[in-house]
């Protein structure tokens, strides 16, 4: 091989492994789903494009007030490691709530959003 021809080969691998572990967790559902209108859910599923680490993972359930509610905490799904499972520890009255969600995947990078849900009698 020339020696333009393996630098060429150095620099394209440099930049897929580059691109690789820049990668981070992103939201790909919840559960219940954003905008959603559901009665009171006893658990908050959010689920990842990659596993996370459930230890420094987790969410922050605000009612419209500003009151945060009660959780649990936060467990790795045992049949898909991007899925989060988070107990909700009190019966939620209707209204509408904003989920704040966090993650950490491998990289350990966090990233950060959020969601609102309803709820209905």
């Amino acid at each position: 091989m020339s020696k333009i021809s393996t630098a060429t080969t150095v620099v394209i691998a440099a930049i897929i492994s580059c691109g690789a572990a820049l990668a981070h967790p992103q939201l790909e559902a919840s559960e219940p789903a954003a905008g959603a209108t559901t009665s009171s859910p006893k658990q908050i599923r959010i689920t990842f494009n990659e596993a996370v680490i459930s230890k420094f993972s987790g969410i922050e359930i605000k009612d419209k007030a500003g009151r945060t509610i009660a959780t649990g905490k936060p467990q790795p799904d045992p049949a898909d490691k991007k899925r989060l499972v988070i107990p909700v520890n009190e019966e939620l009255t209707p209204g509408e709530y904003k989920v704040d969600w966090h993650a950490v995947s491998g990289d350990t990078h966090r990233v950060k959003g959020t969601y609102s849900f309803s709820v209905t009698r």
